[in-house]
């Protein structure tokens, strides 16, 4: 249950921030080179500095977290608390700020968010695998339907599959709650980041 929640977040925050804030991830950080270098081809502005300043956020993020795991016991219960804090504001943001700064706040925020859930994956691996990028997870669940594993990891075959399951359903939450709410959509995985903690 808590990989595909966890799956769930990550497709839903990056479906926000890409639908609502021009096209950047904050999950899936290194496709914003691939964004920002389309936009450049195509003769649009250079001062589009977001899409790279989301990496070096990112991984303040994650090195930050991995401090705070190495520091505090059950760090995973924390980093959920802070994933939650950190979609909270981004959520709130557009009530204090308008037009494109307000964008940029709420995906620094959503980085911040994203960055956290990469860093509990590598910290603790009970977790299960990646939910933040689906590319592997797609190509292993494939892989294993050609080429069956082990008797005792068919379980783990139909959990990948949940868990890619839930990240498609995600994006697809994404995008139609930040069209229909804005970036008050970022209440919903605020609240299920909450609900996983609480199963920790």
């Amino acid at each position: 249950m808590i990989p595909t929640a966890l799956a769930f977040i990550a497709g839903y925050a990056d479906a926000v921030t890409f639908v609502g804030a021009g096209g950047i991830f904050c999950a899936h950080v290194t496709g914003n080179f691939v964004v920002l270098a389309a936009d450049l081809a195509r003769g649009a502005k250079a001062d589009e500095w977001l899409k790279l300043a989301t990496f070096p956020i990112f991984v303040l993020a994650v090195f930050l977290s991995s401090h705070l795991h190495r520091r505090v016991g059950r760090s995973s219960r924390l980093l959920l608390l802070l994933q939650a804090v950190a979609f909270a504001v981004a959520a709130a943001v557009p009530l204090a700020l308008k037009g494109p700064a307000a964008h940029q706040v709420v995906v620094v925020f959503a980085v911040v968010a994203m960055g956290m859930q990469n860093a509990m994956h590598r910290v603790a691996p009970t977790l299960g695998p990646m939910t933040t990028v689906m590319t592997g997870n797609v190509t292993q669940w494939f892989v294993e339907k050609v080429i069956p594993g082990a008797p005792e990891n068919v379980g783990k075959h139909r959990s990948l599959g949940f868990i890619i399951l839930a990240f498609s359903l995600g994006c697809l939450g994404g995008a139609f709650g930040v069209q229909h709410w804005g970036f008050a959509a970022f209440l919903a995985p605020m609240g299920l980041s909450l609900l996983v903690r609480s199963r920790l």
